[in-house]
């Protein structure tokens, strides 16, 4: 996932209708938000975490993912990478998605 997925997320997760709403959410200002959403800033490690505590996902998932579009030559973006899903596969076997039980 990208970060702009997990503002989504949390903006959907907490029934939010505007960017504005989840700049408040976040404690940052809309001007941030947008930013984010046109590619001219990316967001950082305190961020992440306010995102990983509004989604219900591990920090280090959204911590990893953020880094990973920070960083600034392929083999970092493949580190971050590579950390990232080594942390969804973790998270993933102790919390498994519920399947629906069978009638």
């Amino acid at each position: 996932m990208s970060t702009l997925d997990y503002l989504d997320e949390a903006k959907a997760r907490l029934g939010l209708p505007s960017d504005y709403a989840l700049s408040k959410a976040l404690g940052l200002t809309t001007s941030a938000i947008s930013n984010y959403r046109k590619g001219r800033s990316r967001i950082d490690d305190d961020v992440a975490l306010k995102l990983a505590a509004l989604t219900g996902r591990d920090p280090l998932e959204v911590i990893a993912a953020a880094n990973m579009e920070r960083a600034k030559s392929p083999e970092m973006v493949a580190i971050w990478k590579g950390l990232m899903e080594k942390i969804s596969k973790s998270f993933e076997t102790l919390m498994p998605r519920r399947s629906p039980r069978p009638a």
